[in-house]
């Protein structure tokens, strides 16, 4: 499917500025999920972060979902100093520093929306990870989500040195077979004019012109120029997203895509 926000108008201020075409409809999709019926779905929502960096996404998917979260999970091979001040702000969050493939030793055994941004084209061996999630789907016995948001073939040009793959269809299929009992949908995020745009005020400029990046030195600009590329790409979809979303709902009573 393509990722379609009608209401962009009105949740553009809730984004942040300056950010990637790909990062900005990565934020618009975690922000526009049908939360409730997420919450509806699987009783209390039980979230793992895998790859959450400085644990940004927890404070954030607890407002976007509107306070719909009951614990957040962040894990991360390295240790960052803002865990120890969002666990203080909020005893939701934990944070684990271990590699994605060994901290289901140590993960919460009720967690059951495992989610990851920008994180599993880093995993040197990402079937082995998802072997362990679909060991942690068994043992749960119960509903469980999935929301991974990674690069798509076209990011190879956009993004050069950017993990160490992209990702198609066809090679995503090869981790929806893991799992049985399952519902997944596929979401395109993006097209020709958000990787166009990301090619010419970021690309270009920091890699082959070096003339530092326009984001910076045309925020403004760039901004006016994100909103209409997303805008472009949403009416005009293409089989060449800037990003994909991956959803697996495992063992579903109704759809929630």
């Amino acid at each position: 499917r393509n990722f379609q926000c009608p209401n962009l108008g009105s949740l553009w201020p809730e984004i942040g500025t300056g950010m990637s075409p790909s990062r900005t409809l990565s934020d618009l999709f975690w922000l526009t999920l049908p939360w409730e019926r997420i919450r509806d779905q699987l009783g209390t929502i039980r979230i793992l972060d895998v790859g959450c960096g400085s644990g940004q996404y927890g404070p954030r998917l607890e407002s976007w979902s509107g306070n719909r979260v009951a614990s957040y999970t962040g894990v991360d091979v390295e240790a960052q100093e803002a865990w120890s001040v969002l666990t203080r702000q909020d005893n939701r969050f934990q944070f684990i520093q271990a590699d994605a493939t060994e901290s289901w030793r140590s993960v919460p055994t009720t967690t059951n929306l495992v989610i990851s941004q920008s994180a599993i084209e880093h995993m040197d061996h990402d079937l082995q990870f998802f072997d362990h999630v679909r060991d942690h789907v068994r043992r749960l016995d119960n509903q469980v989500m999935q929301i991974h948001l990674c690069p798509s073939a076209a990011c190879l040009l956009l993004y050069l040195r950017h993990g160490v793959r992209q990702y198609t269809p066809r090679t995503l299929s090869h981790i929806t077979r893991l799992f049985e009992e399952s519902s997944v949908r596929l979401y395109r995020l993006g097209g020709r004019a958000c990787n166009r745009l990301h090619y010419r005020f970021i690309t270009a400029p920091l890699m082959i012109w070096r003339h530092g990046d326009f984001r910076l030195t045309r925020a403004a600009e760039y901004q006016q120029r994100l909103r209409a590329a997303i805008e472009w790409d949403m009416a005009n979809p293409r089989r060449s997203p800037a990003f994909y979303a991956l959803m697996i709902h495992t063992r579903p009573r109704t759809r929630v895509s």
